[in-house]
């Protein structure tokens, strides 16, 4: 009887990792063709110690100056400068893209300044 309890728990983890990457391969396969769509937008340079996509802190309705995005970025410390490190969430529920992944440059009507670059 234990070979065959043993059987079946193989079946349904096995099933369970296979059920976990159908769900996540479209996500990470759209995400990685956005992220190639905007290769080679902005300068990529050395700030801190690590890369990454560099925006005016004046640019207006782009993810990265905006209060609602939510990906990793610093500020430069003059204000001038936005570094972001990679692609981030809109959390902001008026947007078409509420809720997904954008660029740091990606553009958009429903924008609200950062509050820390007041």
């Amino acid at each position: 009887m234990s070979e065959v309890n043993d059987g079946r728990r193989t079946f349904i983890a096995n099933a369970c990792k296979a059920f976990a990457v159908a769900l996540a391969a479209p996500a990470l396969i759209s995400t990685a063709a956005n992220a190639a769509d905007h290769e080679g937008h902005g300068a990529m340079v050395g700030h801190g110690g690590s890369d990454g996509f560099v925006i005016e802190a004046s640019a207006k309705q782009r993810c990265a100056t905006c209060e609602f995005w939510g990906g990793p970025r610093r500020i430069s410390a003059d204000k001038k400068e936005i570094t972001a490190m990679g692609l981030g969430w809109c959390n902001n529920p008026a947007s078409h893209n509420y809720q997904k992944l954008t660029t740091p440059d990606h553009g958009m009507n429903t924008w609200r300044k950062w509050s820390i670059l007041d």
